[in-house]
This record gives structure tokens, sequence and C-alpha cells, in this order.
């Protein structure tokens, strides 16, 4: 069979040199992003926080949206390892947070890991998230400081083998190092970045290399934009961007779409997907009762 292609003649000296700098493509990453109105989302936000009497933000409603699009579509709930795409048993979510230490230059980057995050309801995601975040920044997350000691104890060198070394012992076979300070599965299912807190509208995350995690979302700064209404008049609402980078490996248009639709209803329209905020005005008067029974007797 002849061949369909043949080499050009000539080369422009940059398209030389393009082809000597990179090598073929072999990242798997898709990145999108998608910028929603969310004058409904806002206003239930505070309203769920004055019910409850816990400040539920932007990055703690993601942190549920994103476990709750998981439940509803249990086949998204994936993993690579090796050459195989693997279910995951449980739906946990992984919610990053920003460590100031004196200078923009030292700040560090951690994180707080929500297991079976489908169970929790939005209130305990959010008082979740703010304990251990503050335990986080306060160095007294066990589980974070332990990691960062086993971190410590690496030469710089020797960091890429020994976390290919890990990978396979934590993944590949799998074994159980939790008391060495190295924890199983330590990022979950989704990961959760907002940069909104640093007064960004819009930005997008890479996948981090051995999370074997293959979907990472990022919510930006709530800022006021004009809008097309159902009636084509033109209204300034408050608009939110989200980004979202996906493993292709483990999604592909078909699934990114079940995904981007889930969460875009999910920002536009909370009550349809989430209780009205006086189901927590009602728990919270539920549980001042209990305890009033219980003091009395």
């Amino acid at each position: 069979m002849a061949k369909r292609w043949q080499k050009l003649d000539k080369y422009s000296p940059w398209r030389k040199i393009s082809m000597g700098l990179w090598t073929p493509p072999d990242d798997p990453t898709i990145y999108g992003k998608e910028t929603v109105d969310v004058s409904n989302l806002i206003p239930y936000l505070d309203e769920v926080s004055e019910a409850s009497g816990v400040r539920v933000t932007v990055p703690a409603y993601t942190a549920a949206l994103m476990a709750d699009i998981l439940r509803t579509h249990p086949d998204l709930n994936v993993m690579p390892i090796g050459n195989h795409i693997c279910q995951r048993e449980t739906i946990d979510v992984f919610c990053q947070v920003a460590v100031s230490s004196g200078s923009a230059g030292s700040a560090d980057l951690s994180g707080i890991k929500l297991r079976e995050a489908d169970d929790l309801d939005l209130v305990e995601v959010a008082t979740l998230l703010r304990s251990k975040a503050g335990d986080v920044r306060d160095g007294k997350n066990v589980e974070m400081e332990e990691s960062k000691r086993f971190v410590h104890l690496i030469p710089n060198a020797l960091m890429g083998a020994m976390l290919n070394f890990l990978d396979f012992l934590t993944y590949s076979i799998p074994w159980d190092l939790d008391a060495v300070g190295v924890r199983s599965d330590p990022f979950g299912s989704c990961m959760v970045t907002s940069v909104g807190q640093f007064d960004i509208k819009q930005g997008f995350a890479p996948l981090v290399p051995g999370s074997h995690c293959p979907l990472v979302a990022l919510p930006g700064k709530v800022w006021r934009k004009p809008f097309a209404t159902e009636d084509d008049e033109v209204e300034v609402r408050d608009a939110l961007t989200m980004s979202c980078t996906f493993d292709h490996r483990c999604y592909d248009g078909l699934q990114i779409g079940y995904i981007v639709r889930e969460m875009r209803s999910r920002l536009m329209y909370p009550r349809k997907h989430f209780p009205e905020p006086s189901h927590w005005a009602d728990a919270s008067e539920e549980s001042g009762d209990a305890d009033e029974t219980v003091a009395a007797e």
C-alpha cells in the first residue's frame, strides 16, 4: 500500500527548532471552562449559612456538588492504575489548602481529603473543611504532618524515584503503608482548588502525576457580568467561571458532557439538587430541643 504522505522539502527555521524541542504528544490532559450565572447560588449559600450558623462558601459547595455528581453517575468515579481504568469503591474529594508562611515565595500548598464525601450534607462539608483547614494551617493535622516529615527525609535527587516506587507499592500491589506516614490514595476521586480566594476569576490546574485523580475542579472569583435573559434582555448578574481538568484516559467527550451539564445545573439551580435552607434551621432547632431535654433529665 502506497504511503499517503511525504516529507516537506523545506522547513522554516522555527519549525525545525520546534521539532527538536518537543517530543510527540503523550499528555492526556483536557482543559475546559464555563462561565455560569450564579445569581441563584449566592443567595442560597447566604441563606444556608444563616440558617445553619456555618458559613458555606463556593469552594465548599463545589466539593459537595462534585461528590453529588459522582454519586449520581457512579461509573464516572474511576481512576487510572497502570494500563487499566479501575472503579473506585468510595467517593472522596480532596480540597487544596494554601498555607501562608510569611512570604509569597515560601507559601505552601497542602490539602484535606473528605472521605466518603457523598455521605456528607452541604453544611457538614463546610464544617469539616473549615475545621480541618484550620488544623492544616496550624500544623495540627496529624496525617499531613507525618507526610511532611517523611518527605523531608528524602533527598531531592531521589524524590522522583522514591515517588515512583511508592506509587508501585501503594497502587499496583497494593500495600498499606500508613504506619510509615504514606497515605493510601491520598487524593481521592476529585480535587477541588479555589482560585477565587486569590482574587482570580479563572485558572487552570494540571493533573498531579501519581495522584491517580482524573478530575480537578477550579471555582474562580464571583464577579458581575452581563447575561442574556430568556426574554432576550441583558441583565448584569453574579457570574462564576468554573474550570476543569480531565484525564482523557478516563473521560472522553461523552462523559465530560455529563459532568459539565450536571455541574452547570447545580451551580445555576442549587435548590433543585440540595435541601432548602430551612432544612438546616429545623435541624438546628431539633438539636437544641434535644439538648434541653437531656439537660432537664
